[in-house]
């Protein structure tokens, strides 16, 4: 007989009135795909995947060694038309679509070497359905089939093993038979889920997995009661760390979204600090796309996940996450790559205790940002008195009865979008409030004519020690490190005595913001010398005259040329006297505005590249830009 000869028609027997279904006088039953692909689902669940999988290729094994028993009491043209018939009987059973494509043998010594693909195995289609996509081959009825049947009519051990699987996304599955002996040691642990073991065992292990996850629940839960009872009662991110590492005795890193250290517990600050770079350096080391991936993991259903790093350290991280935005992460240290299954509960909790608590404060800041800013606009506008002012102020515990100053904050975007434009002020006025809180900085924030405005109380220098040149460059340092794309200008009053002087001082800060350039991005009122005082109070015939005495001669040779060189000059100064720079925003050569700046050196009879002298004349153009008697094209 020969393998293509076995029909499922000859081999079959239907006996409906004795509810029997007979193949070749054994008796079988039709189940659908779908009711063993809820039994692979409970089984996963109850004794999980590696219990399953051993359960699965035994079950498989047995079905393969009885049909293996059928086709040996048949009489076949040639031993390799048994081997056929196995992948035969395979198809017949509906279970898969099988193309051999390698059979090498000799039943005499015992060799094997039969190889082929699987197409539409039902195990697969199953699996990905419930499941998705695996990381590890999923047929094991198929292999156990296969190894099952092979071995029986082999009369020595064959072993099955699949090489590609449909249900890790392939296009089908490739499987591979030999005799152990030709495996060698590549199938050692393979080996084992062949053994045999009575179900009690099985249910005992059952047992044993449904005790863990019963505790592992009841620890999570402790958790979570003990971490709610925290935040319910005001306590901040170190109690919450405090209390995870007394629990699980494991330590507990909470990072902002920048990878700085929040909170901790369980181990020397030292230690912590490293942890937090190894990760922020293995972030930074990702493609776009892989960064890309792993955030969308990490705030995806698979939220936990396991990184390692050089030696055997090694980091469960969860994301904080409030809204789409992750805002910080939550994280269990290891000195070993051994976890337990109910640290990621754990965490999962922590993070979501540790966005509460941080959608908390966020609101709080909010709200007393929004408090002080509305303060501070009826400060600017004038509508309340001087003793009122006074009596809010004391709510809030900031001191204006003592000398301030008013500072203008400007932004620059490199690369700007209307959504960012309207959204970025209530952006970076949280940034400063946080920055503020944090340094214990008590000042009023707020917003008017587009830019963010602070009045700061001089005490605040006194008490830190800062100078306020300090003051200015750490409060543009953080704006910059947290906005990349933009560069930002700080305008300063002169000192006010009298919060009666604040709208004053505010229109002296605009000011000497209008002088600002990528150059020179902090600038003092008092700098400003005379000119200061015609801008502040809007003296156009003093401001016209200050700035014809720098630059005029320059403006009568020009005004007949299309104020070209004057264009040119305003480019220059603004873009911080960058020579390649100013080329490529006027679409000039090198070699063509070295030209022009010499002849403007000529008109103007000064070295532009001076620091002192470029100061007086951007000063000139921005005032006659101010008054309307200049236009820059940009």
């Amino acid at each position: 007989m020969k393998a293509r000869d076995l029909q499922l028609e000859s081999l079959i027997r239907f006996l409906p009135t004795e509810g029997k279904i007979l193949i070749k006088d054994q008796r079988v039953i039709t189940i659908p795909a779908s009711a063993l692909g809820t039994l692979r689902k409970d089984l996963i669940e109850t004794m999980g995947m590696d219990r399953t999988k051993g359960f699965l290729l035994r079950y498989g094994w047995n079905c393969g060694a009885s049909d293996g028993m059928r086709m040996k009491e048949m009489i076949w043209d040639s031993e390799k038309e048994i081997l056929w018939a196995g992948p035969r009987m395979h198809m017949i059973h509906g279970y898969v679509h099988v193309q051999p494509l390698i059979t090498e043998y000799d039943f005499q010594k015992g060799t094997l070497h039969y190889e082929g693909i699987w197409k539409d195995s039902y195990e697969a289609e199953e699996h990905v359905q419930l499941f998705g996509i695996s990381d590890k081959p999923v047929c094991h009825t198929l292999v156990g089939y296969a190894s099952g049947y092979l071995t029986t009519i082999m009369g020595k051990r064959v072993i099955a093993k699949e090489v590609a699987c449909k249900g890790m996304g392939e296009d089908h599955c490739h499987w591979v038979c030999k005799t152990v002996e030709e495996w060698g040691g590549e199938l050692v642990e393979e080996l084992r889920y062949y053994e045999v073991e009575n179900l009690a065992n099985e249910l005992d292990r059952a047992y044993e997995r449904l005790t863990l996850q019963r505790d592992n629940l009841d620890k999570s839960i402790r958790v979570h009661t003990q971490l709610s009872h925290k935040l319910l009662y005001g306590n901040n991110l170190q109690s919450i760390a405090n209390v995870l590492f007394e629990i699980t005795s494991t330590p507990i890193l909470i990072e902002d979204a920048y990878n700085n250290q929040i909170a901790s517990a369980g181990m020397p600050r030292e230690h912590f600090e490293q942890y937090g770079n190894q990760l922020k350096n293995w972030m930074d080391g990702k493609k776009a796309a892989d960064e890309r991936r792993i955030l969308e993991e990490l705030t995806g259903q698979k939220r936990t996940v396991k990184i390692s790093f050089d030696g055997e350290q090694c980091r469960l991280v969860t994301p904080i996450v409030l809204g789409h935005t992750i805002s910080g992460y939550c994280s269990f240290l290891y000195q070993e790559h051994v976890t337990k299954e109910v640290d990621a509960m754990i965490l999962e909790q922590a993070a979501l205790v540790c966005a509460l608590y941080l959608f908390n404060e966020k609101t709080a800041v909010e709200a007393e940002q929004r408090l002080r800013g509305n303060f501070l606009e009826e400060i600017l506008s004038r509508s309340l008195t001087g003793k009122e002012i006074m009596a809010r102020a004391r709510y809030i515990h900031i001191d204006l009865s003592r000398r301030f100053r008013m500072i203008v904050i400007d932004k620059h975007s490199t690369s700007p979008s209307v959504r960012e434009e309207l959204e970025f002020n209530d952006t970076l006025i949280g940034t400063l409030s946080k920055y503020f809180k944090d340094q214990s900085y008590n000042v009023l924030l707020g917003q008017k004519s587009g830019g963010i405005v602070l009045l700061m109380p001089y005490g605040l220098l006194e008490e830190n020690q800062l100078s306020l040149q300090e003051f200015c460059q750490k409060l543009s340092e953080v704006c910059r490190m947290k906005y990349k794309n933009y560069f930002f200008q700080l305008g300063i009053s002169s000192e006010g005595n009298s919060i009666e002087e604040a709208q004053n001082l505010y229109e002296e800060a605009v000011a000497a913001l209008k002088v600002c350039t990528r150059d020179k991005t902090i600038v003092l009122f008092e700098s400003l010398g005379i000119a200061g005082i015609l801008f502040q109070h809007g003296n156009i015939q003093g401001i016209r005259k200050f700035s014809h005495k720098i630059i005029g001669g320059l403006i009568e040779y020009d005004k007949h040329k299309n104020m070209e060189l004057t264009q040119t000059l305003y480019h220059y100064l603004n873009n911080g006297c960058n020579l390649h720079q100013t080329a490529r925003l006027m679409n000039f050569s090198i070699s063509g505005l070295r030209y022009r700046l010499q002849r403007l050196n000529e008109i103007l009879q000064v070295d532009i590249n001076d620091p002192s002298v470029r100061y007086q004349v951007f000063l000139a153009l921005q005032a006659l830009i101010m008054i309307g008697d200049l236009t820059i094209i940009a």
